[in-house]
C-alpha cells in the first residue's frame, strides 16, 4: 500500500524539478546550438520557438527586453547558437530555455543583419536608380558629417581645398561609431538638410563591421534616402560597403575620393574646358566650311547663273500649245463656216423668189397655194405671184387631168 504521507502534489513535484534544474550548474548560462522551427514573434514582443536537432527538441522563449538587441531577424530553418538558462514552465510542466543571446551559426550576426536589411530596403525600391539625385558639377557650399578632429575630416578638407576652387564647408559633427552613433548622424543630417547646400558628404575612415555598424542601421539608411540634398557616402575603405552607401545618391570609396568626386580639380576642369572650346571651334569651322561649299555649289547652278534658260522650254511649250489651240479653233470655225455656207446655198436654192426669177409663177388663193388644177374651179379668185409683183385673176375655166386621171373641160 502506497504511503500517502509522502505523496506530493503536482505543484510540489513541479517546484522540486524546477529547483533541481535551475540549481544545476550545467543548465545555467549554457550555450546550445540547433535549428529554429515553429518561430512566432508574439504581439507582446516576446519570441517563441523550438530549437531542434536530428533527435531532440526543446521549447525556447526570448523575452522582448532581450530580443530587441538582436541585429537580425530569426526565422524557421536558421541554425543558431543560443545562450540562456534552462527553466521549467510550471503551468505546462515543460522545461524550456530562457534565451538572452542569439547568434547565427556559420556567419556573424552583423553580416546576416546587413544582408537582411539590404534585401528588405532593396525590395522597397529605396536603392532604385530613379530615386538618385545628381551631384552638382561645381558645388560652392558643402555640408560635411564626420567626427571632429578625425583623419577623415583632415583628408577631405585637405583634398577639397587643394582642388583650386573657393568653397564653403559646413561641418556637422557626429558620433561615427558606438552607442548613440545612429541618432547623432541622423540629427546632423537633418540639421544640414535645412540649410542651402549643394551637397552633403558623410565620411569616416575604415573599420571593422562592428565599428561601421552605425551606417548599417535602417533609420540611418532611410534618413539618407529621404534627404532633399544630394548625399555622398564615403564610409571606410575601398572594400568596405554599408547600407548607407546603397541609400546615398553617390558612393565614394574613401574621404579623399569623396573630395575629388565632389570638387573637381581646377586644372583638369580648365583643361577640359579648353578641349571643349577647341572642339567647339572646330565644329563651327567645319560647319562654316560646309555651308560655304554648299553655297558655292548652289551659286554655280543654272537656276542662279542663267535663270532665264529655265524658262525657255516652258515658254516654247506654251507657245506650241497656244499655236495648236489656235489651229484647232480655226479649223473648227472653218468647218462650221463651210457648213453654214452650204446650208445657206441650199436655202437659196429652195427660196421661191429665186424660182420666180427663173420665169416661174406662184398661184394661190387667200388660204392655199395652188399646185394642181383639182384645187381650182371656175369663178374662183386667185392671185398670181410673179418675180416682180402679183396679179389678181378670175378663173374662167379649168382644163387638165381630173382627179381620176381622165382629161376634160369644166
Amino acid at each position: 500500500m502506497l504511503d500517502s504521507a509522502r505523496a506530493l502534489t503536482v505543484s510540489e513535484l513541479t517546484d522540486a524539478v524546477k529547483r533541481a534544474i535551475e540549481q544545476a550548474p550545467a543548465l545555467y548560462d549554457t550555450v546550445v546550438v540547433g535549428e529554429i522551427s515553429n518561430f512566432v514573434h508574439h504581439g507582446s514582443g516576446h519570441m517563441y520557438f523550438t530549437l531542434k536537432d536530428r533527435d531532440c527538441a526543446i521549447k525556447c522563449v526570448m523575452f522582448r527586453n532581450w530580443n530587441q538587441r538582436l541585429l537580425f531577424t530569426p526565422s524557421d530553418g536558421d541554425k543558431v547558437y543560443l545562450r540562456g538558462d534552462v527553466t521549467v514552465y510550471k503551468r505546462g510542466g515543460n522545461y524550456q530555455l530562457n534565451v538572452f543571446s542569439m547568434e547565427p551559426a556559420g556567419q556573424g550576426a552583423l553580416a546576416l543583419a546587413f544582408a537582411q536589411l539590404k534585401n528588405k530596403l532593396e525590395a522597397e525600391g529605396l536603392f532604385a536608380r530613379e530615386r538618385k539625385q545628381s551631384i552638382p558639377a561645381f558645388p560652392a557650399r558643402i555640408g560635411l558629417i564626420t567626427a571632429p578632429g578625425s583623419a577623415a575630416l583632415q583628408d577631405f578638407l585637405t583634398t577639397a581645398s587643394g582642388q583650386g576652387w573657393p568653397l564653403t564647408t559646413l561641418l556637422a559633427p557626429a558620433l561615427m561609431q558606438g552607442l548613440g552613433g545612429a541618432s547623432s548622424v541622423i540629427t546632423a543630417l537633418n540639421n544640414l538638410s535645412r540649410l542651402e547646400l549643394d551637397v552633403i558628404v558623410i565620411t569616416r575612415g575604415g573599420g571593422s563591421l562592428e565599428e561601421l555598424s552605425v551606417f548599417n542601421e535602417e533609420a540611418v539608411a532611410r534618413a539618407v534616402a529621404a534627404c532633399p540634398i544630394p548625399v555622398v557616402s564615403a564610409i571606410g575603405h575601398e572594400t568596405d560597403y554599408t547600407i548607407c552607401d546603397f541609400a546615398a545618391d553617390v558612393r565614394a570609396a574613401t574621404p579623399t575620393a569623396a573630395a575629388k568626386l565632389v570638387v573637381p580639380e581646377r586644372a583638369a576642369v580648365l583643361q577640359q574646358m579648353a578641349g571643349f572650346d577647341q572642339r567647339l571651334r572646330q565644329a563651327i569651322q567645319g560647319r562654316l566650311t560646309a555651308v560655304h561649299s554648299d553655297f558655292s555649289r548652289l551659286r554655280s547652278r543654272p537656276i542662279l547663273t542663267r535663270p532665264w534658260q529655265l524658262l525657255l522650254q516652258p515658254r516654247q511649250n506654251l507657245d506650241y500649245t497656244a499655236y495648236k489651240l489656235q489651229t484647232i479653233l480655226q479649223n473648227l470655225l472653218d468647218a462650221r463656216r463651210n457648213r453654214l455656207s452650204a446650208l445657206n446655198n441650199r436655202l437659196e436654192d429652195l427660196n421661191p423668189r429665186n424660182v420666180l426669177r427663173r420665169g416661174y409663177s406662184l398661184i394661190r388663193t387667200e388660204t392655199d397655194i395652188i399646185n394642181s388644177v383639182c384645187q381650182l374651179r371656175p369663178g374662183q379668185d386667185i392671185t398670181i405671184q410673179l418675180q416682180d409683183g402679183s396679179a389678181r385673176a378670175l378663173v374662167q375655166a379649168v382644163e387638165g387631168s381630173k382627179a381620176d386621171g381622165s382629161k376634160g373641160e369644166t
